[in-house]
């Protein structure tokens, strides 16, 4: 049954982030009022409606393909949930005394570094605010409140995402594990009153490059996710995280290529995207060089985002995408102003092209073996059971991104996402996951039924 804005179990109204939590500087915590960390010129906001997904099982084995129904390509395949990626069971606190220990689940995410929950120990080992790591922590020379040095003291700080989202709290310096994996880790113990929306999950996990982030004080050299694509009418995803060694390809059909980085954002997992397809032809309104990295790392390229549903691509790429598809979607696109304010920019009725043939996209990366990712109708478009509307899930980069393109979450979904951050390369692997060890936490899809919003 379609889902209602009604209904109490499967509506929440929550704001969330995209680009907006990639600052001008990396992001850091900052030590407790008046310190902050200013979200910069970022203050694009998402808006999204949650629809809480099952929770999938510790030997959860997912094989999806695909590209393998001949109805991938119809209209009436588009997605009616979007999600992000959840980390279950991960521990904090001393292990060898189980009152002290909180298990955890958290939002993976992969352009930031900080690890904070609203649910730590009961008495954590909290950071002092007048020690070394609280003052290198948080950027600044003074990072107790008022001038209190005083052993009791704790570090406070605010990590700013973006405009009146936060979380606030102290830091604490915990066992962290998941699974077999764990160590000592800084984290935030983040206040009641924070305004992130996690959509009843306890924490924020940071995945990227950054000395903060979980694989940086883990030591965790690979990790890999798997996002199921949503499947027509249901509101359940599975989704699957290896850690460590687990975190290699199950077939012989992955493909690898390496991560770039930036000089300006070195924490930030980039790719080279080189070219995009429409049923197998490369578009030609695409200018050379529009995916690349500045030489000086300060704008362009793309980056991986696990945050956010939506794509966001370089503004003539978009064009080249958009034009496209008006030309082989056999309909008249539609006044989207009904769904999340206008926000789309193409959209249909969703059912006039529920049987219509919608194009493949391919998109096609360079160095190494050159992978690709190949786009059904569920990657890309996104249709509102509420307004009957069917929205294009790819937009273009907002002035001021110092990015050129995002990948959103959405065109990630059905390949296994393989990140080896020693060696610096990523692996693609189509359509399949490994079966999690009993070891390892899962990650389930928490679907999300959004809308979004620019606040400039």
């Amino acid at each position: 049954m379609a889902p209602r804005r009604s209904s109490a179990v499967a509506v929440t109204l929550v704001a969330w982030l995209l680009v907006l939590q990639v600052l001008v500087l990396s992001p850091v915590p900052a030590a407790a009022a008046p310190a902050r960390i200013s979200p910069g010129a970022f203050k694009q906001v998402y808006t999204f409606l949650f629809k809480k997904a099952a929770k999938s099982g510790t030997t959860a084995l997912i094989k999806k393909r695909r590209g393998s129904r001949n109805g991938d390509q119809l209209g009436s395949a588009a997605a009616d949930n979007a999600g992000y990626v959840v980390l279950y069971n991960v521990s904090i606190g001393a292990t060898a005394t189980a009152t002290q220990q909180n298990n955890v689940s958290g939002v993976v995410d992969v352009l930031n570094d900080f690890v904070w929950t609203t649910q730590c120990p009961a008495a954590p080992l909290s950071v002092p605010c007048g020690s070394q790591t609280c003052r290198s922590v948080t950027n600044t020379t003074d990072a107790c409140d008022g001038g209190n040095t005083s052993v009791n003291a704790s570090c406070g700080y605010v990590y700013m995402y973006g405009q009146g989202i936060n979380t606030t709290g102290f830091l604490a310096n915990e066992t962290v594990g998941v699974g077999s994996i764990a160590g000592r880790a800084l984290l935030g113990c983040s206040a009641a009153n924070s305004t992130v929306p996690l959509d009843g999950e306890s924490a924020g996990i940071g995945f990227n490059r950054g000395p903060l982030s979980l694989v940086s004080q883990l030591g965790i050299s690979r990790f890999s996710y798997f996002l199921a694509t949503d499947e027509p009418g249901s509101s359940d995803s599975e989704s699957v995280v290896l850690l460590g060694d687990a975190a290699v390809p199950q077939t012989k059909t992955s493909r690898s290529m390496p991560m770039l980085r930036s000089t300006v954002f070195p924490n930030f997992y980039y790719v080279k995207l080189t070219s995009i397809q429409i049923d197998g032809v490369a578009l030609s309104g695409i200018p050379a060089g529009a995916f690349d990295l500045a030489a000086d790392g300060s704008s362009g390229g793309v980056v991986i985002s696990t945050l956010s549903p939506v794509t966001l691509l370089q503004a003539a790429a978009y064009d080249a995408v958009r034009q496209a598809l008006v030309r082989k979607v056999k309909s008249e696109p539609v006044n989207g102003s009904a769904l999340a304010g206008g926000a789309f920019d193409l959209c249909y009725n969703a059912q006039s092209v529920a049987a219509l043939t919608f194009p493949k996209i391919k998109l096609v990366f360079g160095g190494g073996d050159a992978p690709a990712i190949e786009l059904t109708t569920v990657h890309y478009f996104y249709k509102d059971n509420v307004t009957g509307l069917q929205c294009l899930t790819m937009l273009p980069t907002p002035a001021g991104v110092p990015f050129g393109s995002v990948l959103g979450s959405m065109v990630q979904a059905g390949t296994n996402m393989i990140y080896d951050v020693g060696g610096e390369t990523l692996t693609l692997e189509e359509g399949t996951a490994a079966p999690a060890p009993s070891q390892l936490s899962l990650m389930a899809i928490a679907s999300v039924l959004f809308a979004w919003v620019l606040l400039f």
